[in-house]
């Protein structure tokens, strides 16, 4: 039977390259609608199968005896959502990509710092390493000096901080409750102030941004229940596999083959992953 940690570094990889598609899905659709109304309907359609599950399960999602926390938690991972739709808006999606590869390098410190977890040089070289595959994956140019690089980048560290207090969050609560105060969070900030900004939405791209909205609600739960099985530090490398789906996407829909450069990425971040991966029963 796999270990548990493991099994958590597995949930956090499928998790991202499943939000990965989501994103591409939702950057497409912010050349027509509001960021706003973009937020609200993938949340929209993130949540209700979450909700269907717990109606199911007849749990009550809001039921925690840290509210407060889960209302913070809430609040600056809504923040770090606007942040990353913003850098999508402005920024090239392989830029942001980048940007987004150092929460990772971010998540270390502040889980030896504040969940005590074990400083693992081998961790922490498996997080460099895999940050030089996506780094010489992508190789940003001069856009990543743009506006919208500005919100990748304070994303990045919101991230980080994130998933720390998801894995606090994970010791006592479900990753039904964790994720049901973040959704909240979203659609009410959207509906607040984006509603102005709303416009009629064509049954196709209803029907495409629910696809990507059911899409993110398995990548959000796969990725909340990885910090219920493994450490925030051991799964921060997993983030890299973010470079798969983008090499899918250009080779099926635009029939981009994958140059040299992003061959030796992958093999970079599948080491890096590799490492990490024989390192989850030694980190939890």
């Amino acid at each position: 039977m796999i270990d548990s940690g493991k099994l958590g570094y597995i949930y956090t990889v499928l998790g991202v390259i499943l939000y990965s598609f989501s994103d591409a899905i939702m950057k497409s659709a912010m050349d027509i609608y509001s960021v706003h109304q973009v937020i609200f309907l993938r949340t929209f359609f993130r949540f209700i199968p979450i909700l269907i599950l717990m109606f199911a399960a007849k749990s009550n999602p809001y039921c925690s005896h840290r509210k407060t926390e889960n209302i913070f938690r809430a609040i600056l991972a809504s923040c770090g959502t606007y942040c990353a739709m913003m850098a999508y808006k402005y920024a090239a999606l392989t830029d942001v990509f980048v940007i987004g590869g150092t929460t990772a390098i971010f998540v270390i410190p502040l889980s030896v710092w504040i969940l005590k977890e074990k400083f693992n040089r081998m961790n922490l070289f498996a997080v460099i390493l895999g940050f030089s595959g996506i780094c010489l994956a992508f190789r940003p140019g001069s856009g990543i000096f743009q506006f919208g690089i500005l919100f990748a980048v304070i994303n990045a560290i919101i991230a980080a901080i994130n998933r720390v207090l998801i894995k606090r969050l994970a010791f006592t609560d479900s990753e039904f409750t964790i994720i049901s105060y973040h959704n909240t969070c979203l659609i009410l900030i959207a509906l607040t102030f984006g509603w102005s900004e709303f416009r009629w939405v064509s049954l196709m791209d209803i029907l495409i941004l629910s696809l990507g909205g059911i899409i993110g609600a398995f990548a959000q739960y796969l990725i909340t229940r990885a910090f219920k099985l493994s450490s925030s530090s051991g799964l921060a490398s997993a983030a890299y596999a973010m470079l798969v789906p983008n090499v899918i996407i250009d080779y099926f829909v635009f029939s981009k083959t994958p140059d040299v450069y992003i061959l030796v990425g992958l093999i970079l971040i599948s080491s890096a992953s590799l490492i990490a991966f024989r390192l989850q029963s030694k980190l939890r």
